[in-house]
């Protein structure tokens, strides 16, 4: 056996059991590091599980009481799993590790007899009980990813027991999660069979196939890069892919591409990873990552460094969209004028002298929604256009007297802003995108954008200019409605962002456990206004949630004092 010539791959499922053995951090880490170099050393005890009843199962010795479970695949070790002596070997007797290298599937599950035995008796006859899989073939089912003898089971079983099943396959990591959404998908009927099938790939040898598995599997270089990861932090180190997501991050179509998704479902990683892919596809392009504010736009920064190491130098900019636009303001423009925020004290006092010069007698916060939403928002300039104003993010009907009555007291605040050389940060975005629009050279070859949801009509007007329409994969916006935080909805068709045929939905919660998202869910509104063409779907199709936690409780509190420290609590 040239067990030190083998390729080590380590699977997600190891990193999720060593979580658990805080305490043993440091050995089982240097003893990994052990083994990636030299699995033969004699402190390992490396050996094959042979009294398991499946084979392939190797062990080796991380102290006297843990214990690191590996599966033996021709040209690789797979590092699955660790943990106290008596648990670690139970949980290789568990399970049967299989591969099909022939469509790039695999399972690290019991055959499927061992499970049926432990779960409730299902009826002798489905006669009255749906059995949703029954007009598939195993052979179609196994397309998906799933064993054959699972396959061959989930074809005839009742949809009470799929759904117990398919709940304990995630439980247990039994299949990758791709499988399991597959199979979830086909059986809530969500999306049709043709559209699940995966590509089918065809590999030679299983390290291979592993390595086209970067969310399940992760295969070290070298020993610098085994030190990082076991020694640090290892999702700095391990930024995995779903398939799923990874098919967001390679769409290559002309027009606007939008990715939809709710919370946890990963949507700023699959923007940071289609900046790296484009950086790639396109070596020589200007590329722009930007979102809504500067701590968001940080996080990204981190992210995409993760993936292709430090940015600075490359043709690659991530920066929050008002600075963007600032800059372009200063520098390519040259104009001089101050910024001025809405909703700042500043502005309030602007709005209310321009109220006090009118002689109107409107309130200031009525004149400020109307200014932030309408005026401002959509860079209103003149009485006509105002009065041909659809009233989009406001409810409130107005006449045309009452905005020939309000029309004067913008104009004051147009006035003032001048006089005091002021401006809003909406102006600026409005003022770039016309700039931009004149002169096209200044435009990046792809823009890349996260929470494309808070962002309103100037926003939009100028991330539209700054994407050229005349170039596959420039523009790609990621989003959910439900999270929308700052600005009311407006539709992205309005500004020249037409994503329709070109949507995807992230279905799988990565980032929060099942209870909590079950939670979050049950304070959801029916219904919510403004959601982008097909998005009303995320009502409907809930992400499938990978974790399990702690139920969350409700508290109430009588005042903010209480409510703190019980938060402290």
């Amino acid at each position: 056996m040239k067990a030190n010539r083998r390729q080590v791959i380590v699977a997600r499922v190891y990193e999720k059991a060593r979580r658990k053995l805080e305490a043993h951090h440091k050995q089982t880490d240097a003893k990994l590091e052990l083994f990636c170099q030299n699995p033969l050393h004699n402190s390992l005890d490396f050996h094959e599980l042979d009294r398991c009843p499946h084979e392939g199962w190797w062990s080796y010795k991380v102290n006297n009481d843990i214990r690191t479970i590996v599966a033996d695949h021709q040209d690789c070790w797979v590092v699955c799993y660790v943990d106290h002596h008596d648990d670690a070997y139970q949980w290789a007797a568990k399970r049967r590790f299989t591969l099909n290298l022939l469509d790039g599937s695999y399972a690290i599950a019991p055959p499927i007899e061992e499970v049926v035995e432990q779960v409730e008796a299902v009826p002798e006859t489905t006669q009255g009980f749906r059995v949703p899989l029954s007009g598939y073939t195993p052979e179609e089912i196994m397309r998906l990813g799933v064993p054959e003898d699972w396959a061959e089971h989930l074809v005839q079983a009742t949809e009470e027991e799929l759904n117990r099943l398919l709940t304990r396959a995630m439980e247990e990591d039994w299949m990758p999660e791709d499988v399991i959404e597959r199979l979830s998908d086909l059986v809530d009927r969500k999306r049709p069979y043709r559209e699940l099938v995966p590509p089918q790939i065809s590999v030679l040898l299983p390290s291979e196939l592993f390595r086209r598995r970067p969310r399940d599997f992760w295969a070290p270089e070298s020993e610098e890069e085994i030190r990082k990861a076991i020694r640090g932090d290892w999702q700095q180190w391990i930024i995995f892919l779903h398939s799923s997501q990874k098919e967001a991050v390679e769409r290559d179509m002309h027009g606007p591409i939008r990715i939809s998704g709710a919370a946890g479902t990963s949507k700023t990683v699959v923007a940071a990873h289609r900046t790296a892919w484009l950086a790639q596809k396109y070596p020589e392009a200007r590329i722009l990552l930007t979102t809504f504010t500067e701590v968001l736009a940080n996080n990204l920064r981190q992210r995409v460094e993760q993936i292709i190491g430090p940015i600075v130098g490359t043709n690659i900019e991530v920066n929050h969209l008002h600075s963007v636009a600032y800059r372009l303001f200063l520098r390519e423009m040259n104009r001089k004028e101050e910024l001025i925020g809405n909703g700042s004290p500043e502005m309030d006092a602007l709005l209310e002298e321009a109220i006090r010069r009118s002689g109107k007698s409107e309130s200031l916060q009525f004149v400020r929604m109307e200014w932030e939403a309408i005026i401002d928002a959509w860079n209103v300039r003149s009485l006509d256009t105002y009065l041909k104003m659809e009233r989009i993010g406001r409810k409130v009907a107005l006449p045309p007297s009452r905005r020939e009555a309000l029309w004067s007291v913008f104009d004051q605040v147009r006035q003032l802003l001048e006089e005091r050389n002021l401006i809003t940060y909406d102006a600026i975005c409005h003022a770039v995108a016309e700039h931009v629009n004149q002169h096209p050279e200044l435009r990046y070859d792809c823009v890349v954008v996260d929470e494309a949801q808070d962002f309103g009509p100037a926003e939009l007007t100028l991330i539209r200019a700054l994407a050229p329409s005349d170039k596959p994969n420039s523009l790609f916006l990621c989003a959910d409605s439900r999270q929308r935080i700052y600005r009311p909805a407006v539709p992205w068709s309005r500004f020249g962002i037409d994503t329709r045929g070109r949507s995807y939905i992230l279905r799988v919660n990565y980032r929060t456990t099942r209870e909590i998202q079950d939670f979050a869910e049950s304070v959801l509104p029916f219904s919510i206004e403004g959601f982008q063409e097909d998005e009303p779907q995320l009502l409907a199709q809930h992400p499938i949630a990978l974790m399990k936690g702690v139920v969350p409780e409700a508290k109430g509190y009588d005042n903010i004092e209480a409510e703190m420290r019980g938060l402290k609590e």
